[in-house]
């Protein structure tokens, strides 16, 4: 599903953001993106979107991310933003869930279906009328992964989804993530959402991948977390 190759970007000359990046995502993987601050997460979310040029080769579904194939490629990965303010713009959930898919050509009959599609399997059918501006910071997140959603993507992108949740919000995150069946690759300091929701983990470590194995192996390794200015989830610490 999602695939690179060699992938290296730097922002300055001799500086490399991602050095080498060279994974896979198949289809229906849940795969958390873990590292410590700087070590290429949020950079490497930008390649696969098209939002940077890299050295090396990025696939989406067998395409390769490149300016003619932004379109698709776009329509094909759905990105939930750390900050819900830079999603959710229209003045409603319901106004903004339906926004992507009429842009993307479809009637307002067949977004509307979409946008009644996510809200139902989400169980958020109470947020459909609501303003943006009186949710809480909950509820956004939520709605904005509704908006997502209801574009249908194949795929789904997620930097920090559960960043500045309260306990009770947290877990609700957790739970619809979990349960989503796309294939998700999650950008997170949050190690216990990862060990919570991915089978799978990649470690990013000076933009290059340090590791990269089954998430309940690599996240008990207390060495390896350690070793690059990480540590141990808080479920684990005290075992």
């Amino acid at each position: 599903m999602i695939e690179c190759r060699n992938v290296s970007f730097a922002y300055e000359p001799g500086q490399k953001a991602l050095d080498g990046v060279t994974f896979r995502v198949g289809p229906g993987e849940a795969v958390g993106l873990i590292g410590a601050n700087g070590a290429g997460k949020s950079t490497l979310m930008k390649a696969l979107l098209g939002l940077i040029e890299c050295e090396g080769e990025i696939l989406v579904d067998g395409r390769r991310v490149e300016k003619r194939t932004l379109a698709d490629i776009r329509r094909r990965l759905g990105f939930v933003m750390q900050d819900s303010d830079d999603q959710m713009f229209m003045p409603t959930v319901y106004e903004d869930m339906l926004f992507g898919p009429m842009n993307y050509g479809l009637s307002r009959e067949k977004a509307e279906a979409r946008a009644d599609a996510a809200l139902e399997r989400l169980g958020l059918q109470a947020l459909r009328h609501r303003h943006n501006h009186r949710l809480s910071g909950g509820e956004k997140r939520m709605a904005a992964i509704a908006t997502i959603l209801a574009m249908e993507p194949a795929a789904l992108l997620m930097d920090e989804p559960t960043s500045a949740l309260d306990p009770y919000n947290r877990r609700r995150v957790i739970e619809i993530v979990r349960g989503l069946p796309q294939t998700r690759l999650i950008a997170s300091h949050d190690l216990d959402m990862i060990l919570d929701t991915c089978d799978r983990v990649l470690l990013l470590s000076g933009g290059r991948v340090a590791a990269d194995g089954p998430a309940d192996v690599l996240l008990r390794d207390r060495a390896l977390l350690e070793a690059h200015r990480l540590e141990l989830p808080l479920s684990l610490a005290g075992r």
